[in-house]
């Protein structure tokens, strides 16, 4: 997500009113996970701001990595916040809606249960292969031959209890654990269903939210957009200003940016406390204070 995420955390960025977060969070609350532990780094307080405000009255606990203890580190770091019994990990860059009802079914105290979706493009994401029980049976990498019909992991995996005790201590990643438990067929699969969305990169930031709004466009209630401005499948969040006679047109305006008079943009994501001077025309762009990159 750079160089967005130096200005706002990732989990923190703003989807038509909500933290990015608050996908993954709705889906922990729908299973009725107690408490929510969430692993904080990089702009801690930022996201543990969203993490409250998405979580609204229920139990959230952070777990601090001053440094980075990896996809499994940062779980095993986290041990002591949980109540006894499986835990639900999911991450925070994706937005979903998906059953997992399939996902928790499947808990075994010394298994862990992926959840996946029909796999939409493995020359891009790594793909899963099941045996006819469930079991997985190869990991390919993005681009690799895959046999019969490959898997998305979605993000979403529920660990059994003695997995999470045994997990190596960190830094440590979920690779490794996943192909021992693959050696012993506990590295289960388990197809769900719905919607479901990666925001990795600030481009794939902009498709999403302009994605979640069709032809429609959203704006903030604190955000002063001009009478005669145009807009046109796009989001304007808190504080952000569009001034007379602009046209934003499926771009993504947050962080109390500003647009002057006459702008147009198309396609672009302008964050922070920034000012897009008048008159300027912009396409597939990323303005942030001081930059600006080309959006891919």
């Amino acid at each position: 997500m750079e160089p967005l995420s130096c200005l706002i955390p990732k989990p923190a960025l703003d989807v038509l009113g909500k933290p990015l977060l608050a996908s993954a969070l709705h889906h922990l609350m729908a299973a009725r996970c107690h408490p929510i532990v969430v692993n904080l780094h990089r702009h801690p307080q930022l996201v543990a701001e969203a993490a409250r405000s998405a979580a609204g009255q229920r139990d959230v606990r952070f777990s601090w990595e001053p440094q980075l203890l990896g996809s499994a580190g940062g779980i095993a770091a986290a041990r002591a916040y949980f109540d006894p019994g499986p835990v639900l990990v999911a991450n925070a860059d994706v937005w979903g809606a998906l059953d997992l009802s399939p996902l928790l079914a499947r808990g075994h105290p010394d298994r862990v249960v992926l959840a996946l979706l029909p796999h939409p493009n493995p020359e891009r994401w790594s793909a899963v292969e099941l045996d006819d029980d469930g079991a997985v049976r190869r990991i390919v990498p993005p681009g690799g031959t895959t046999v019969g019909a490959p898997y998305l992991f979605t993000g979403f995996q529920l660990l059994g209890e003695e997995v999470l005790a045994n997990l190596p201590p960190p830094p440590a990643e979920m690779g490794a654990v996943w192909q021992s438990l693959m050696g012993r067929r506990a590295l289960l699969g388990a197809p769900v269903h719905g919607a479901w969305q990666e925001a990795g990169t600030p481009g794939e930031y902009r498709r999403l939210v302009v994605g979640l709004l069709g032809e429609a466009s959203w704006r903030h209630p604190s955000a002063q957009i001009a009478p005669d401005a145009q807009l046109q499948g796009s989001a304007v969040g808190a504080g952000c200003i569009l001034g007379a006679g602009s046209a934003v047109i499926h771009s993504v305006i947050t962080g109390g940016a500003r647009v002057g008079p006459g702008v147009r943009l198309s396609r672009c994501v302008v964050a922070g406390e920034v000012e897009v001077a008048p008159g300027v025309h912009l396409a597939d762009q990323l303005l942030l204070p001081g930059a600006r990159v080309p959006l891919v």
